[in-house]
């Protein structure tokens, strides 16, 4: 069984497409690569390796990265997930699916930002 947290990620075993978590999958004794991704996270890659000695039935649950987009809540209740590109005293410019937005500053309630590295030029 391979689980991921949260659930719903898109499964690649070894470079082929496995289906969305949870899923229950076979593999035989070896090495493998198990790959993680959903809309919205960062995705990532969990080594596992199943020896002789092992017994079926076995279980991995993958904790997805964080974010992968900042979000911003309005004060009407709505949540954005986007990069903040640019704010001051006035309005917000937000990239949403590669699309900018811009908002009042009032209309906005909170901004969550999330780490990314630094990006060089």
């Amino acid at each position: 069984m391979v689980n991921s947290s949260p659930q719903g990620a898109a499964l690649i075993v070894d470079g082929k497409a496995a289906g969305t978590t949870p899923k229950v999958v076979d593999v035989a004794v070896g090495k493998h690569m198990l790959e993680f991704q959903k809309e919205g996270f960062n995705s990532g890659k969990f080594p596992l390796e199943i020896t002789p000695h092992d017994t079926s039935g076995g279980s991995v649950t993958y904790e997805l990265g964080s974010a992968a987009h900042d979000t911003v809540e309005l004060r009407d209740g709505s949540v954005l997930e986007g990069d903040l590109v640019s704010i001051n005293g006035v309005q917000i410019e937000v990239r949403i699916s590669g699309s900018t937005q811009n908002f009042d500053r009032n209309q906005v309630k909170r901004i969550l930002l999330t780490q990314r590295a630094p990006v060089s030029n």
